[in-house]
């Protein structure tokens, strides 16, 4: 791997950071970093800094799988979404390289405060949050990087469960791969030990138990546990106390959580994503042409694609400060994922529709009445899935992981991932390179 050096960023307004009260430090020494709950704090305040950053959660992790889908063209000049958007990546790809550090670094980060913790008497929840953390950036590698649409590969993610010394990756010279199945098998442990220790807690703003329900809901799904996906989702949806905000422009509008919002990394106009530079201001990720075209009559969620200097773009975040916060957890996903897990637990196509129900009167559509077979039933879902979650990060995930990338994309199988990275192969011999993927 890369170096990654650890480094702790200033939480610079207390609307981006509101439970994280403590004066922190730029920076701080790794051996005594962390010696009472404000230096605790201080460090998990880094760890949520760096899911804000432009590979990851603050643009192109949530942008990017809609160029590798149907979603999204690129019209600007950028050779790395290029690369993306032709759905032919090379192994030497900007954007794969910088996700692959970028997530390792958070990992890093989290690995060294729950190495800390037992030495200190701090809230349970701090704890919580780091290994709810480490999970959710171990799943998004996977999506990525591992083929997690088949549980019997062994082409999952490296585990790093321990801080790196001096946070120096090439200390690590034989980094391998673990199986996929092991890859599921520490996320969700990760999970379950985050969940009682979250007990209580509510902010959308860090992971909450609901957040953490949610993440264990939808690794559930990919995983095929159908009957857990279940029961998670239903829990959240049913004990959590959100609801879904009537108004669909007053979701996209929001620069704040809004009662349909779980877990969201914030964003201000002092502490920007770029979300509206690369979606309105600039003519670089443009709506497809088959978006555009894809929705039923009268779906209102079609009016979130419009045309702007002749440009087909996404409307759903429109502050021009780039203040909206990237929607990692909203319920909506949630009454997805339980109709979907409804359905396939017991191959009932009939046992999803009301909740795909709940979803269309929200955005104006008729009731589905039946569906026969669950063909029919997946494909009123990826409809569903959409149209109401487009541009927010879900589509390339969804065509893959329901075994449609060849027949919609025209993908051939090994692109249903990306290839590791040329730079982590280099330094570790041990790592395997992707099947189909050149190493060199």
């Amino acid at each position: 791997m890369k170096k990654v050096y650890f480094i702790l960023i200033v939480c610079v307004t207390i609307s981006s950071c509101d439970v994280l009260e403590p004066e922190l430090q730029t920076s701080l020494p790794t051996e005594s970093a962390i010696v009472d709950t404000g230096s605790a704090q201080g460090v998990l305040s880094g760890i949520y800094s760096s899911l804000q950053d432009a590979d990851y959660y603050g643009t192109e992790y949530v942008l990017n799988p809609d160029l590798l889908a149907d979603n999204s063209v690129f019209e600007g000049f950028y050779d790395s979404q290029q690369e993306l958007d032709n759905k032919v990546v090379p192994i030497n790809n900007l954007w794969i390289g910088n996700c692959w550090v970028d997530i390792y670094e958070v990992i890093n980060s989290t690995n060294f405060l729950i190495s800390k913790l037992s030495e200190i008497d701090v809230d349970d929840s701090i704890l919580g949050e780091a290994l709810a953390l480490r999970a959710l950036a171990y799943f998004d590698l996977l999506r990525v990087f591992g083929e997690h649409y088949d549980d019997g590969s062994i082409y999952g993610l490296p585990l790093l469960t321990e801080p790196i010394p001096e946070n120096d990756f090439n200390q690590i010279p034989d980094l391998d791969r673990n199986s996929v199945a092991e890859t599921y098998r520490q996320i969700v442990s990760d999970i379950n030990q985050a969940i009682p220790l979250l007990a209580g807690t509510g902010s959308t703003g860090t992971i909450s138990q609901w957040g953490a329900l949610s993440l264990r809901a939808r690794v559930n799904l990919y995983h095929k546990n159908y009957q857990a996906a279940f029961d998670d989702a239903n829990k959240v949806i049913t004990e959590g106390g959100f609801s879904l905000v009537t108004d669909l422009k007053a979701l996209y509008e929001a620069t704040e959580a809004t009662k349909e919002s779980i877990f969201e990394i914030e964003f201000n106009d002092q502490d920007q994503s770029s979300f509206n530079t690369f979606l309105i201001r600039r003519d670089e990720y443009n709506a497809d042409a088959s978006l555009v075209s894809f929705f039923e009559d009268g779906d209102n969620r079609s009016n979130f694609v419009n045309v702007v200097r002749n440009r087909n773009k996404s409307g759903k975040y429109p502050n021009s400060d780039n203040a909206n916060n990237a929607k990692v957890f909203r319920l909506a996903e949630l009454y997805l994922i339980r109709s979907e897990a409804a359905v396939l637990k017991d191959n009932d196509p009939s046992a999803g529709i009301a909740d795909l129900n709940i979803i269309r009167k929200r955005a104006g559509l008729s009731e589905i009445q039946s569906l026969s077979t669950v063909d029919a039933y997946i494909d009123a879902l990826l409809y569903e899935r959409r149209a109401e979650l487009n541009f927010e990060g879900h589509r390339f995930f969804d065509l893959v992981r329901l075994d449609k990338a060849g027949e919609i994309l025209n993908l051939e199988d090994f692109r249903r991932v990306l290839p590791i990275p040329k730079e982590e192969l280099q330094i570790s011999d041990a790592l395997v390179q992707n099947p189909g993927y050149a190493s060199e």
